[in-house]
Order: C-alpha cells, then sequence, then structure tokens
C-alpha cells in the first residue's frame, strides 16, 4: 500500500506540472495574438525596413473612396443608368462613422484605427423556420455548434430551403469570417476562418459573417478577431442575460479594428502563425501526456490488486491461509427454529431417576389447551442463544 501510495503522489505531481503547463501555455497565446494586434509582434521588423510607401490612413483612405465607387456602381446598375446628370443622388451615399479614438490606446507609427463597417460586409444569417426544413433548394448551412476559434466542427451539418435568392445574400465565400453571435459570454464572437470547408454552404442568424474588403488581409482580420475574443473586448459590447450573450451585427460593426500597412499585416500573419502553430503542437502533446497518465493511473491499481507492484516473498503467509484464519466460523444453527432447537435440546437431556431406561425414548405430554409443551429446565445447545437472538 505504501508503495501504491508513493507512485500515485509522484503521479499526481506530473499531472499537476502539466495543467500549469497548458495554463502557461494558454496565456502565452493570449499574449501573442494580442501582441499581433498591439504592433508589438512586429516591433523589430518596423525598424528593420523602412516605412512602408503607404501608411495605413492612406490604405483606409483608399479603402473609403473604392467603398463609395461601388456603391455608385450599384446605383447605376439599379436603375439602368438612368440617374440625374448633375450629379445629385450621390449625396445619398453616406459615409461610414469614424471610430471615437478617445478612449482607444496609441497605434504604432503608420497604423490607424477604423471601424469593422469601414473594412468590409457585416451580415447576420437567415433565422431557422419550419417552412424552410423542406423545398426544391435543400443547402447546407452552418450554426454557432458549427464554429470554434480558427476551426470547424463538422460531424452534424444540416441542411435548409434556400431559394437562389435568399443563397445569394446568405452563402458563404472563401475567406468569410463567421462569429458566433448568440453564444454563452465568454465565448460570444468566437471566429473561424471559412476555407471551403463546406462547398455551397450558408449561415444562420446565430452566426455573423464578416466579409472583408480586398485591401485587408483576411488572415489578419481573424488574429484580431480571436485577441478580441480572449481581451474580452466582444463581451463589452454584448448584450447577455443569465444564460446567454448576444454580439449583435451592428454593435459588432462599430466596433474599432487597428488597421496596419499591408505590408506588415502580412508580417503579423507570417510571424503569428509560426508563434501559435507551436502552441498548437506543444497543447496537444500535454493533452496526450493528460491521457498517458490516467491508462498509468489503472494500471497501477490493477497491479496492485494483482499482486504484480512489489515483488512477492516467498515466506509470507499465503493470502488464502490468512483468510481463513481471520475468517471466524458461523455459528451452529439447527433446522426448524427456536423451537426446534429447544426440543432437541430437551430430548437430549434425560430427567433425573431414568439413568435405568437410557436410550428409550421419552414421552413428553402435550398441553391440554394445546400450547407447546414446557422447556424451560432444558439448556439450549451451545452457540444457539446468540444465532436465535436471545
Amino acid at each position: 500500500m505504501a508503495k501504491l501510495e508513493e507512485l500515485f503522489s509522484r503521479l499526481d505531481a506530473g499531472v499537476a506540472a502539466v495543467r500549469q503547463s497548458q495554463q502557461l501555455l494558454k496565456r502565452y497565446r493570449q499574449s501573442v495574438l494580442h501582441a499581433a494586434v498591439t504592433g508589438a509582434l512586429t516591433s523589430a521588423w518596423r525598424t528593420a525596413h523602412p516605412a512602408p510607401a503607404e501608411t495605413g490612413a492612406a490604405l483606409l483612405a483608399r479603402i473609403r473612396a473604392e467603398r463609395r465607387a461601388q456603391w455608385e456602381a450599384a446605383q447605376q446598375a439599379k436603375n439602368g443608368g438612368q440617374l440625374p446628370l448633375n450629379g445629385a443622388w450621390k449625396n445619398k451615399y453616406q459615409e461610414p462613422a469614424a471610430v471615437d479614438t478617445t478612449e482607444l490606446p496609441e497605434l504604432p507609427e503608420g497604423w490607424v484605427w477604423a471601424s469593422m463597417r469601414e473594412l468590409g460586409e457585416v451580415r447576420l444569417g437567415r433565422q431557422r423556420a419550419p417552412q424552410h426544413h423542406d423545398g426544391p433548394y435543400m443547402r447546407p448551412y452552418l450554426r454557432v455548434a458549427n464554429v470554434y476559434e480558427d476551426r470547424f466542427d463538422l460531424r452534424d451539418v444540416k441542411e435548409m430551403n434556400f431559394t437562389p435568392e435568399e443563397y445569394e445574400i446568405y452563402s458563404l465565400r472563401e475567406n468569410d469570417i463567421l462569429l458566433n453571435e448568440g453564444q454563452s459570454l465568454e465565448l460570444v464572437g468566437r471566429p473561424a476562418l471559412y476555407r471551403n470547408e463546406v462547398p455551397g454552404a450558408c449561415f444562420t442568424n446565430t452566426l455573423v459573417r464578416y466579409r472583408v474588403c480586398q485591401q485587408l488581409l483576411p488572415k489578419y482580420a481573424l488574429s484580431v478577431f480571436r485577441s478580441y475574443l480572449h481581451t474580452g473586448t466582444f463581451q463589452k459590447i454584448a448584450s447577455w442575460t443569465t444564460s446567454i450573450a448576444h454580439l449583435g451585427a451592428d454593435r459588432f460593426a462599430n466596433l474599432h479594428f487597428p488597421l496596419a500597412p499591408l505590408a506588415e499585416q502580412a508580417e503579423i500573419v507570417a510571424e503569428a502563425e509560426r508563434r501559435l502553430s507551436t502552441i498548437d503542437a506543444l497543447e496537444l502533446t500535454l493533452a496526450a501526456e493528460l491521457k498517458r497518465a490516467e491508462r498509468l493511473r489503472q494500471s497501477l491499481l490493477h497491479r496492485a490488486f494483482t499482486g504484480r507492484l512489489v515483488p512477492q516473498d516467498a515466506t509470507d503467509e499465503p493470502a488464502g491461509e490468512l483468510l481463513g484464519r481471520l475468517t471466524p466460523q458461523p455459528p451452529l444453527q439447527k433446522r426448524g427454529g427456536a423451537k426446534a432447537a429447544a426440543a432437541a435440546g430437551a430430548a437430549e437431556a434425560p430427567a433425573a431417576g431414568e439413568g435405568k431406561r437410557r436410550g428409550r425414548p421419552r414421552k413428553v405430554a402435550a398441553a391440554a389447551d394445546g400450547a407447546a409443551p414446557e422447556v424451560a429446565e432444558a439448556p439450549l445447545p451451545v452457540g444457539t442463544q446468540t444465532t436465535l437472538g436471545f
């Protein structure tokens, strides 16, 4: 037993060390993501490279100009090109509101704050409804149960009817980012990059789709969203009850975004992926060690109870003999219960003066009322008192 306790103590210490390492890796992951979106991850890179030809502010201005041009082209296509020549219709365009940077931290030189709405398209998915469960345009769709951090769980992908018009609105394209809209508070906004894992898929209103503009790297945007998940930024803007939190498409669209120059975006993605892949590999190793420790625990128990944990001494008393010596013998019981035992005792004890009639059965007169004969003077057999509970 002492050997088993010693081994278990060592095993528990090893498991505690593995779990501590898991927590350290979790914090390191958060640090890497935070450094990526604050510029700390590429501070040495900026020092070693000349200032970019296009700063974040210039990139944002170009994005805004292209966004307006796309709106004007869409208006002309909608009206068949029949628009007032004076261009008054262009005044209807609403420029996305600039981000209030009053309480935001200072960004590295060449970076600029923007809003999610300025840098991409935000859309909430379609609601599930009974009328969509069947139809001629059944398509797979993703929901909150499928979206985890930077990955999808595709073991249970359901289908729903999406008309061609609806498919145009709710379809997914490669490099779209899906975020949990309705979740527990600590997981609201959990993001994953869609890499066409389910071709032709749509999404429901438990998710928010973010489709980045051409001047923003999708993987860089994903790094920002993962950082916001771990730093609690999404939690701060969510509306929530005791059971579920909602990110909100509008609240998400107005959220701030640190826009870095394109060249630095690419460097951030490469450096973050290098470090995060190392963390992923270490986490898999630690998880395997925990499973191995549990198997070892079961093996130790099995060896202990089969006598193979410690060497056996040939001079030791066999377990069978020891068990027989320590096990108390059951008391003698006679068939027929208390009255039979008492009657048997009385029959075995001859009355005084009947020695000459030894061996002849003694006659016992029954009571007149049919009751059992008097046996008080006859002693019970040894051990019977305990057995019968007297």
